[in-house]
């Protein structure tokens, strides 16, 4: 249920994001599924237990950014390299809400509050 839920908060502010960073709707859609389940893996399961939401959340920031860079430059898609930047902060709030969602319900328990 939490990877459902974190598809859709995250395809929601990516897509968007993607498509006025100038990628087409392909890429935006199939790029912002891969992002979000390697983030999920990485940021939810292996970062946010270990850390805390600030610490997490900026990771997913710095991996989100580096992949949708890399990702728009090896599918040759234009993009406006600010739209990458404003796209991934925007998903690193999304996901600050999200693990605080998470660690709320007690699904990651972390030693460090915030």
């Amino acid at each position: 249920m939490n990877i459902l839920l974190k598809l859709i908060f995250n395809g929601v502010v990516a897509v968007p994001g993607l498509l006025w960073s100038g990628t087409s709707l392909t890429f935006a859609l199939l790029t912002s599924i891969f992002v979000t389940l390697f983030a999920y893996v990485l940021g939810d399961l292996v970062i946010l237990p270990k850390t805390n939401n600030t610490f997490a959340s900026t990771a997913d920031f710095l991996l989100t950014f580096s992949l949708l860079w890399i990702a728009s430059v090896v599918f040759f898609q234009p993009f406006r390299l600010s739209g990458l930047f404003l796209t991934a902060f925007a998903i690193s709030v999304v996901e600050y809400f999200f693990h605080d969602y998470l660690q709320r319900r007690g699904v990651h328990h972390s030693k460090h509050p915030g």
